[in-house]
């Protein structure tokens, strides 16, 4: 991979006595994988290699990115970030620091949403029934509405 993009991932996540560094889990090659599995991402990601090559001059990447395009640096922070936490090497770190299961989360990792995904819950019902009587209850008012979404306050003013 890149080694603009090392050096880009490198100040994210530059690791230290407990972290590796994101150049040493390969977190670049890591990336442009998960970005390949969607056109807008890898256009981002290609855009992202394109801004690190103009400005490879620059000693702090990151910060240059983020001064300049900040939407493509919320984009490429939270890909780095994701390819980061998913390796094996650093959800052992993440086990023996914290306790936490040394597994994928969710079990197979969080995926990147771009701006343009539509809600997941557009036009969608929000509450799944359970089979109790409450339940059915939510269930009946959201039907009313499924595009609403309820405040804490109108969630304890339901019926009981």
């Amino acid at each position: 991979m890149s080694t603009l993009l090392d050096r880009f991932t490198n100040d994210l996540l530059p690791g230290n006595d407990h972290w590796p560094a994101a150049s040493e889990i390969e977190v670049g090659a890591v990336m442009q994988e998960l970005a390949s599995t969607d056109s807008e991402q890898k256009s981002l990601f290609d855009r992202l290699l394109d801004f690190l090559e103009n400005h490879k001059e620059r000693l702090a990447l990151g910060e240059t990115l983020e001064a300049e395009d900040s939407e493509l640096f919320v984009f490429a922070k939270v890909l780095a970030f994701e390819a980061y936490y998913i390796n094996p090497k650093v959800r052992e770190v993440v086990a023996r620091r914290s306790m936490y299961a040394n597994r994928p989360p969710q079990p197979a990792g969080f995926l990147v949403v771009t701006r343009r995904v539509s809600p997941w819950n557009e036009g969608e019902i929000l509450w799944r029934s359970d089979g109790t009587e409450r339940s059915g209850e939510v269930l009946i008012e959201q039907k009313k509405d499924p595009k609403k979404t309820w405040t804490v306050e109108e969630i304890r003013q339901w019926r009981r």
